[in-house]
């Protein structure tokens, strides 16, 4: 099992591929069997490691509150990694809060990142709550054993579903099926600790949109954003605002597609589409 020890905490990371285009990837879970980073590095050459954040088993779970500081705690980790295996400068992609990370990596740590690749990754809409919907029903429905059997079956399945659907197929159904059982086994094992994680929204300390599009404008990394239609978590508005805010930056948006599809269902689009724009700006 790849543990990682940095500074007085474990953290868990799958590798695919090798090579020396290093691409990070930081998220609570990434499946390992069909997702969009481990076809970048069997397809496309990347050296891909998948980092769980910490707050996450197998890695250290977390047992303080950082207040407005979460991401800028998880972006540094992700250096900290990197240091650890020897990588001066990488590329890095998130899905969702993975996404957020990569904003305070462009922030934070700009000389470290080559190029950020975020998907479904916002960041969230300042609207005056500090926490997203979708993070408040995972803290609420974890005080209660009962309420949370409920939801982490709910959440296995909304997020599992692709993997249903691709089950038959000739080619990749042995993996959708390996990939359904261990999304089903992150949900439905996840600890209390885990579940009432409230790392706020991405620049927690920021109030107004007109704040966050001010740091944003700062972001010289380049950049491609993803997104989906039905996306009701980072909907087309919120990649479209920050795609704005960074100059030079491109984003892609996918047709009738939802929060948790674009990393699974459009793994192929989603590759080609990064491949193509590194080629074009001379990173590979």
């Amino acid at each position: 099992m790849p543990i990682a020890h940095l500074n007085g905490i474990d953290l868990y990371y799958e590798e695919f591929g090798s090579g020396t285009h290093y691409l990070l990837h930081a998220q609570q879970f990434a499946n390992s069997h069909l997702y969009y980073t481990k076809d970048l590095a069997e397809k496309y050459g990347f050296h891909v490691f998948n980092i769980r954040i910490r707050g996450y088993a197998l890695s250290s779970l977390i047992e303080e509150d950082y207040g407005d500081h979460f991401y800028d705690v998880w972006a540094q980790d992700v250096c900290d990694f990197a240091d650890s295996m020897g990588i001066d400068r990488f590329f890095y992609t998130g899905f969702s809060h993975g996404g957020g990370i990569g904003w305070h990596l462009c922030v934070n740590h700009p000389e470290r990142v080559i190029a950020f690749f975020g998907v479904a990754a916002g960041p969230h809409k300042k609207d005056g709550a500090e926490t997203g919907e979708s993070r408040m029903r995972t803290i609420k429905a974890a005080q209660d054993p009962e309420s949370w059997a409920a939801y982490a079956r709910e959440k296995a399945d909304q997020t599992g579903r692709v993997f249903k659907e691709l089950s038959d197929d000739p080619q990749i159904g042995a993996a959708a099926k390996a990939a359904w059982e261990q999304n089903e086994q992150f949900w439905l094992q996840m600890s209390k600790e885990s579940a009432c994680l409230n790392p706020r929204k991405p620049f927690a300390a920021l109030k107004t949109e007109e704040e966050l599009v001010a740091v944003l404008q700062t972001v010289k990394t380049p950049t491609l954003l993803f997104g989906g239609t039905h996306d009701t978590v980072s909907p087309p508005e919120l990649i479209m605002r920050s795609c704005e805010a960074v100059e030079g930056s491109e984003a892609v948006i996918y047709s009738r597609c939802n929060h948790t599809d674009i990393p699974h269902a459009h793994r192929e689009e989603l590759t080609r589409a990064i491949v193509s724009f590194c080629k074009v700006r001379g990173l590979l």
